[in-house]
């Protein structure tokens, strides 16, 4: 038995030094055809950019949710596409394939670094701004700060701070190294990751179709465990307490079958924003965005075109 715990502890302290190295994007890799990358200092933002079909009717910045990725927009993002909207999907910092803050001197909110994106490519007022799950919390404090055009929430969740006390535990090499080799390695299996994607979208054909290399090989990639280590350690709260500076309209859409956010979380939702114009999913699962697209997208055009 001793001698086990030994190799076990061997091993850990061989991963934990391995998870010293930084994990930097690598801009030359570009997992999709439209692959782009953004450089603000020590960061590479990946992101994608999906035309609009004909004229076009505006812009939407895409923030995807946490363990996701640009992949999670794909339907919804030809949807409002073939509706003429430029859609910009793009990758947080520590996710997909935009840089790991284990490889930053300086950390910059997320919130900068998506603003300073979408002023590299058109003014602040000529965007709407779409956030799903975590994407949704960005998406707040972005619109919070900056004249965009409309404010887009699907299933979103507000961002909280990470518990002091745990934070010397998180950021720790061991934890980083274990967290990148259950990343690397339990997302492997394939099954596995189905069985995700059915409890996120309670939709069993939808899971078991799944094209589970649009999760794994973003998740997979360089130092993703010890990037979601430094994330939870810098993340900048939801700003909840001034949603009224926000002046945009304001669509808000739950699923009613979420497992993922609880009852008090989509109560804070709907009490920040009390005029919002609201929607249900019913019998959606978080992950809606992906599997009731065509729905959400309806939603969506009534919502902008009013």
């Amino acid at each position: 038995m001793k001698k086990f715990l030994s190799i076990i502890c061997a091993f850990a302290v061989l991963i934990s030094s391995l998870s010293l190295f930084a994990f930097a994007a690598d801009t030359s890799y570009k997992p999709y055809e439209d692959s782009q990358y953004f450089t603000y200092g020590d960061y590479d933002i990946h992101y994608r950019v999906i035309p609009a079909e004909g004229q076009r009717k505006g812009r939407i910045m895409m923030l995807h949710g946490f363990l996701c990725s640009t992949y999670a927009w794909r339907n919804m993002a030809a949807s409002l596409s073939a509706e003429g909207y430029e859609c910009v999907l793009a990758d947080v910092p520590n996710f997909g394939f935009s840089t790991r803050e284990t490889d930053v001197d300086t950390v910059v909110d997320r919130e900068i670094l998506i603003t300073e994106l979408m002023k590299s490519i058109a003014p602040m007022d000529e965007w709407i701004i779409a956030g799903h799950s975590m994407g949704g919390g960005i998406a707040v404090n972005i619109a919070e700060q900056n004249p965009v055009k409309g404010l887009l929430l699907y299933c979103p969740a507000p961002q909280s701070e990470f518990p002091a006390f745990a934070q010397g535990i998180v950021k720790s090499a061991p934890m980083k190294a274990v967290m990148n080799v259950f990343f690397e390695y339990g997302t492997k299996i394939d099954f596995l990751v189905k069985l995700i994607i059915y409890f996120a979208t309670n939709d069993w054909d939808f899971a078991m179709d799944y094209d589970v290399s649009g999760v794994t090989d973003a998740v997979q990639y360089d130092g993703f465990g010890a990037g979601i280590c430094e994330m939870m350690y810098n993340v900048k709260p939801t700003n909840l307490e001034d949603t009224e500076k926000i002046a945009c309209p304001v669509l808000l859409c739950q699923a009613s079958n979420d497992i993922i956010l609880n009852s008090t979380m989509k109560e804070q939702m709907n009490s920040a924003f009390p005029d919002a114009t609201k929607y249900t999913v019913e019998g959606g699962g978080h992950q809606c965005i992906e599997n009731r697209a065509d729905e959400l997208c309806d939603v969506t055009m009534d919502f902008l075109n009013g």
